[in-house]
């Protein structure tokens, strides 16, 4: 008995039938596509036509021939019955067939249960593939923390990729951290030493980036690395080492250990292993590198961060900094306030604002400031202070410049303070006096590091017992907010809401402000805000002091 060609003339009813016909040659093409056999019988059970899959169930069919049982198997016994279904085993095929009336003609459907089955099988499993690379991807996304992001590596192949899993991370400072997980849920971590590496050749090519693909390794390979694997009872049939791709270098090794019960790793798990190590080692990569911009925002922020204001005689201080939301919590205003160096008493102190936000204008404050703290040490007339720092920036050649008021507070006359200013291109502080007066101090003078040869300007202030002045940047008067959020705060509603402090400590009067600053901008976007308040103390008494 000869095969019939699925989609030979013989199967699909004769060549006379299609020829000429291109309407027809189109469908027949169509139903070959079918995945289903499809036959058409006369009402006498004469096969008159079928599709390419027919030859496939059926190889003895013909056309013209009513079906013969022992050659169409339960079709043939279905049609010669005139039964409208059948599901039988036939040639090593679970075939199920229903039958359709169609005019005259009955047709048959037949389909193979096993191959359905089967893609029902892979359909599953493709499917929960995807849900476990998702779910991946999705918590390994969650966290910028380096060592959460590690657990979840190891933590999400348990048990879905294998008995137990082993991250090894890039060697450090001559050790190398890794992470084990061997329940679900469940994860550890420790550290050992990265001599250890070079006895484990399959991890040590994983982390140079030399052997970029997955590799089978003898789970006793592992034993050199000391308490770090898994118990052997955890894995002792076979472990994969996967290298996790990171941007320019791997971001680990990770080794996933299977139980002889479980065998090991077809092609679809090595696919969905790749997939996985791609997501992991960026995950690390990504947290890895905001792990590093985090501790150079802190440390540079330690290094900006104004000194704890000093405990000074005869005089209350008070401040207040809130730096730009989106610039890492460091900005470009910024105060300092240190005891007199002569020894007569009282502080020295500036507050200054440099042009830009975040990184940028953090470097052009710490200049600033080091350069102060630097020319204070030589010099002690602040408008030769701000000239030498002028020339400092123009030569430095940043195009940035900045706007300072530096001064001294010394006690004064009548139990007071004798403050002195000297500015350049500052807003004008204000001075709270005991009866509620608000007064602008014009000090005036140029931006430093903008031109040379500026001009700046200097000014005197007595305060008695209790009174006090206020220095601020710009970032509390073009603070805008209000009802319809595009309004500054503005100095003449400063002075207003300084007008209430009268009697209130200098602590308390920069927190009144800055509260009154963050209120008016309702959690809107701003710029950075510095204040600081020198207030002379109720009852203080001291003699007259020489002037800055």
């Amino acid at each position: 008995m000869t095969r019939t060609r699925a989609g030979s003339p013989a199967a699909h009813g004769g060549d006379g039938e299609t020829r000429g016909r291109p309407g027809r040659k189109l469908s027949q093409a169509l139903l070959d596509l079918v995945d289903q056999a499809v036959v058409v019988c006369d009402a006498s059970g004469v096969v008159r036509w079928c599709n390419g899959p027919t030859g496939v169930y059926f190889p003895g069919l013909r056309t013209g021939k009513t079906p013969d049982p022992a050659v169409a198997g339960p079709l043939g016994q279905a049609v010669v019955s005139s039964a409208a279904r059948f599901d039988a085993e036939f040639l090593g095929r679970r075939l199920t067939g229903r039958s359709s009336t169609v005019g005259d003609c009955s047709v048959w459907l037949v389909r193979d249960e096993t191959e359905v089955r089967r893609c029902e099988v892979e359909l599953r499993a493709e499917r929960s593939r995807t849900a476990f690379l998702s779910e991946a991807g999705r918590r390994l996304g969650a966290s910028l923390h380096h060592g959460r992001t590690a657990r979840g590596v190891v933590e999400l192949t348990v048990p879905a990729l294998a008995d137990a899993a082993l991250l090894v991370l890039p060697p450090r400072a001559g050790h190398a951290d890794w992470y084990r997980c061997t329940a679900p849920g469940t994860a550890e971590s420790g550290a050992l030493p990265a001599s250890s590496l070079e006895r484990v050749p399959h991890l040590r090519r994983a982390l140079s980036g030399l052997w970029p693909w997955s590799a089978a390794c003898p789970p006793g390979e592992f034993a050199a690395l000391g308490g770090a694997p898994p118990d052997p009872g955890k894995g002792g049939g076979e472990s994969l080492v996967t290298v996790l791709p990171g941007s320019g270098a791997p971001a680990g090794a990770l080794v996933l250990f299977r139980s002889a019960e479980a065998g090991g790793w077809n092609a679809e798990d090595a696919a969905v292993v790749g997939d996985f190590a791609f997501r992991a080692g960026m995950a690390l990569s990504t947290a890895a590198l905001y792990a590093q911009q985090a501790h150079t925002a802190a440390v540079l922020q330690a290094g900006l961060d104004p000194a704890t204001l000093p405990d000074v005689p005869g005089m209350r201080l008070g401040a207040a900094y809130r730096p730009a939301p989106e610039e890492l919590g460091f900005g470009g205003d910024f105060y300092q306030v240190e005891p007199a160096r002569d020894g007569g008493g009282g502080v020295e102190f500036v507050l200054g604002d440099v042009c830009g936000k975040g990184v940028e204008a953090a470097v052009l404050t710490g200049h600033v400031r080091q350069g102060l703290r630097t020319l204070a040490l030589v010099e002690s007339r602040p408008l030769r202070v701000l000239d030498v720092l002028n020339q400092s920036l123009l030569e430095a050649d940043s195009g940035r410049f900045a706007s300072l008021v530096i001064g001294t507070a010394r006690p004064g006359s009548g139990g007071g303070l004798d403050v002195v200013l000297a500015g350049g291109g500052h807003p004008p502080p204000l001075v709270l006096r005991r009866g509620g007066v608000v007064e602008a101090v014009d000090v005036g003078g140029m931006l430093v590091g903008a031109l040379p040869g500026p001009e700046f300007g200097q000014a005197g202030v007595h305060l008695m017992p209790e009174e006090l002045i206020l220095l601020y940047s710009d970032g509390v008067t073009e603070a805008r907010g209000g009802p319809d959020g595009a309004e500054e705060y503005g100095a003449e509603r400063l002075a207003h809401d300084l007008e209430v402090c009268a009697g209130m400590p200098a602590g308390a009067v920069a927190e009144r402000v800055e509260m009154r600053v963050a209120d008016w901008l309702a959690g809107r976007a701003h710029d950075d805000i510095a204040v600081l308040v020198l207030q002379a103390s109720p009852g203080s008494s001291g003699t007259a002091g020489a002037l800055w």
